[in-house]
């Protein structure tokens, strides 16, 4: 219902700002056409109404070319929406019993170490990207992913154990787990064992799930780039951090 309200008062903020714009629009062009007709010899009856059908031609083309354009973004976002396979309305996560709950909390906290003894720690903050498509049409979703660690500290072997409602929650637990760096807790690693990530995707305000876990930021890949290359130039360079 939140969603819903949310997006009802956006497309009406939308279009107050285009029609307040329309206006603004067609006074200046009535002025300056109604201007230019009177410093051309025209009376000023006939310029006003030779400026007033041209600001109506102007009218017509600019609110058709307007709807035009919307059903064209309308339908190329539909063809997303079914090429990711995404629900058609807004989906939120709501657990309904306190055993769904409690089950996804288990895996959430795994990402801690309080289940499975995890010997790495994720340096810095984890970053995930929300798909883009999803959070426009308000969708929640979740995505589990299994991974190994590498003596570099980068996931590897990277794989999907459940995504809801679609996979693009997936890749974008993927892509956060590539930008990730692990740093181990004990100097005695065991290389080769998969551990378990949750990635739950929310919209402030949109579901009832409580917060519970790292909370991601906002995955930039300009600025991870950036972070990465500053890294590198310290490890060059023998810089301290």
């Amino acid at each position: 219902m939140l969603i819903r309200t949310t997006q009802t008062l956006s497309t009406w903020a939308m279009r107050a700002l285009f029609y307040a714009a329309l206006f603004g629009v067609v006074v200046l062009a009535h002025m300056a056409i109604s201007g230019i007709l009177r410093a051309q010899g025209w009376g000023g009856g006939t310029s006003l109404f030779a400026a007033g059908a041209a600001v109506l031609v102007l009218v017509i083309v600019v609110t058709n070319a307007a709807e035009w354009l919307r059903d064209r973004l309308r339908e190329r976002r539909e063809m997303q929406r079914v090429q990711q396979r995404l629900p058609s309305g807004p989906c939120c996560v709501v657990w309904r019993t306190q055993e769904d709950e409690k089950s996804v909390r288990q895996l959430i906290e795994q990402e801690d170490g309080e289940h499975i003894d995890m010997p790495w720690d994720v340096a810095g903050p984890l970053r995930a990207r929300y798909p883009k498509l999803a959070r426009r049409l308000g969708i929640e979703g979740v995505a589990i992913a299994e991974f190994e660690v590498g003596a570099d500290g980068r996931a590897k072997n990277i794989n999907c154990i459940d995504a809801w409602p679609s996979d693009v929650f997936y890749e974008a637990a993927r892509e956060a787990l590539l930008h990730a760096k692990f740093q181990p807790k004990d100097v005695h690693v065991r290389f080769g064992a998969s551990y378990k990530m949750p990635f739950v995707f929310r919209i402030s305000g949109a579901s009832k799930a409580k917060d519970v876990g790292r909370r991601a930021r906002t995955l930039r890949p300009t600025l991870v780039a950036a972070e990465q290359a500053v890294e590198n130039l310290r490890r060059q360079t023998g810089a301290p951090r």
